[in-house]
């Protein structure tokens, strides 16, 4: 009897354990992506280099986070599948505008680099539309 009640507790330990560490993966995925929502906004009003390049930053290191966490409905999918490879295409879209966005602040043209929120919007929007 004891032993049954072993093996039970065992399972639920360990169904609990996956269903915790699923729900982990993605409270900080969703996080990440408020992070990036925050950054963009921050980003926009920027009123100086400073503050631009800060918040690119942020947005940088929030789309790197989300390339290793996928949303929930990608996390059972295997590596090679289309979606996966169309949420990582998005995320890597963005990287490339980001960059960009980097490049003009560096030489000075901030509201140059602000325009290109448009763009990352419509990235951001389109990934969110398709993933969420």
């Amino acid at each position: 009897m004891f032993k049954n009640f072993l093996i039970s507790m065992i399972f639920v330990m360990g169904t609990v354990g996956i269903t915790t560490s699923g729900m982990a993966a993605d409270n900080h995925y969703h996080d990440n992506m408020h992070e990036l929502d925050h950054h963009l906004k921050n980003f926009k009003s920027a009123k100086d280099s400073k503050e631009a390049r800060a918040a690119l930053q942020g947005m940088q290191k929030s789309v790197e986070v989300c390339q290793k966490n996928l949303p929930s409905g990608l996390q059972k999918l295997k590596s090679k599948d289309a979606k996966i490879t169309a949420y990582q295409g998005l995320l890597t879209d963005l990287l490339k505008e980001i960059k960009q966005a980097e490049q003009l602040v560096a030489a000075n043209q901030l509201a140059k680099a602000q325009t290109l929120t448009e763009k990352m919007d419509q990235i951001k929007k389109q990934g969110h539309q398709a993933f969420k």
